[in-house]
């Protein structure tokens, strides 16, 4: 176990929800960070705990942020992961959210703490957010990727189900923590274009508040999120419109979504090489999709021209 450095220890609260999301490995586009970092700023949460930055990381990793005025040092800022809880009257459970950057070492004591801690403070579920890059279009709804304790809570949002051996990241800790102390639990990682890796998506973001609205049964207010989405969208696609590679990426993309809502993602190869008998399907012969990575820069260095200095997506 770690020890918490508590503020406000809160009491009372309604069969609380703990919500999560770490930056770094499992967070692309920023997604899952900033969907919590929505939730904390849209619902009032107040910080109630943090860690002790030197349990977690090695510096040389995340370094404090030291901010200057006029040559003299203002603020220093030190990584930690910082918990949160929303009381909400209106709504049918309170929520804690937890955040920060994902630690350098002990990951299993640090979820060990976190659930836990959830659990005296009265929560009987845990979400742990993520995003990954995949290859996926922006003019699409964003897939989302689940795994629960009980995969029936997943059938509201249409997550897709994966078989899958190899490395995770500390949502995934946190993930089995919960269950094993008897927590109900699920993940969710929304699949983000990877020809815009590096560029926050308030897209992926949105369908994971969406989504975490569905789980949690808390409403988030998303205006702000939701035209940001909006703008995303615009400015990615001005951006594959400037050059015919892109376009063609983007076509060979949107085939290949449009085919997995038809078909669903575990036939898709197979039809794709036109091994599978579908009715009323004519298997596509697609080519290979060009990698992301010759485009990537430019996509990052365009959308970042767009965007307005300082602030958030989901800020003013």
């Amino acid at each position: 176990m770690i020890p918490l450095r508590w503020d406000d220890h809160p009491v009372g609260l309604r069969d609380p929800a703990l919500v999560c999301a770490f930056t770094g490995w499992t967070d692309a586009g920023d997604a899952a960070s900033s969907a919590v970092g929505v939730m904390i700023r849209r619902l009032g949460a107040k910080r109630c705990a943090s860690v002790d930055p030197e349990l977690l990381y090695t510096m040389q990793a995340y370094r404090p942020q030291l901010r200057l005025r006029d040559g003299v040092a203002e603020d220093l800022t030190w990584p930690t992961v910082e918990l949160h809880a929303a009381v909400l009257p209106d709504a049918r459970r309170d929520l804690l959210l937890l955040a920060g950057p994902e630690p350098s070492m002990r990951w299993r004591s640090l979820a060990e703490t976190v659930v836990e801690t959830a659990r005296s403070l009265g929560a009987s579920f845990v979400l742990t957010l993520g995003g990954l890059l995949s290859d996926v279009p922006h003019t699409r709804p964003v897939p989302l990727t689940g795994l629960a304790t009980d995969t029936d809570v997943l059938e509201p949002i249409g997550a897709m189900l994966p078989d899958y051996d190899g490395p995770t990241g500390l949502t995934g800790v946190v993930h089995h923590e919960a269950a094993r102390q008897g927590l109900a639990a699920a993940s969710l990682l929304a699949h983000v274009p990877h020809y815009v890796a590096g560029v926050p998506s308030p897209k992926a973001t949105l369908a994971l508040v969406e989504a975490a609205e569905l789980l949690t049964s808390v409403e988030v207010p998303t205006r702000r999120l939701r035209e940001a989405s909006d703008r995303y969208v615009e400015q990615v696609t001005a951006a594959v419109e400037r050059d015919p590679e892109r376009r063609e990426l983007l076509e060979r993309l949107e085939q290949m979504a449009d085919l997995r809502d038809v078909v669903g993602e575990g036939e898709i190869d197979e039809l794709l090489d036109g091994d599978l008998p579908v009715d009323d399907i004519t298997p596509l012969s697609l080519g290979e999709i060009p990698s992301g990575d010759a485009l990537a820069h430019d996509f990052q260095r365009f959308l970042r021209d767009q965007q307005p200095p300082g602030g958030d997506a989901d800020e003013e």
